[in-house]
């Protein structure tokens, strides 16, 4: 992981921390779809902004997260991201840019798309694209962005 990259995570967990604090005690701090997390487990799940058009975070197995991202709905994007002992399940399919935090290991994705999926580093640069249809396998330490209209 890269210093700045290193410093931003430590600068996001003590915002969230402080928003925590600010908060009730168990209040829900972030939620999607069906998923909901308490401001003490949101600080550890790897996040997306703007939020993606469904994630969970419930504790999945490798398998199943596996599973999941092979059954990926066509005009989606699907992958997971490792936490811990769980997984975080991402699908994306809005034409846009997302800001991913977290993001790191690698991992299994689908893009059951027609188009392709551009990865960007830190600066906006081109790191590599993800072919419409591909299926197989990236890391994601040096990604913090991808790009849904590439």
């Amino acid at each position: 992981m890269s210093a700045i990259k290193r410093v931003l995570a430590a600068l996001t967990l003590v915002v969230a921390a402080l928003a925590g604090l600010a908060s009730p005690a168990g209040a829900d701090v972030a939620s999607a779809g069906n998923v909901s997390t308490t401001a003490k487990s949101a600080l550890a799940w790897p996040t997306v902004n703007p939020a993606p058009e469904y994630w969970d975070t419930q504790y999945w197995t490798q398998q199943q997260a596996t599973d999941w991202v092979n059954d990926c709905a066509s005009g989606r994007f699907c992958t997971w991201i490792r936490n811990g002992s769980g997984y975080a399940l991402f699908q994306f399919y809005q034409c846009r840019e997302y800001a991913l935090a977290r993001w790191e290991g690698t991992t299994p994705y689908f893009n059951n798309q027609n188009v392709r999926v551009e990865l960007r580093d830190e600066y906006h640069r081109t790191l590599r694209y993800i072919a419409p249809g591909a299926q197989f396998i990236t890391n994601w330490d040096a990604v913090w962005f991808i790009n849904l209209c590439a």
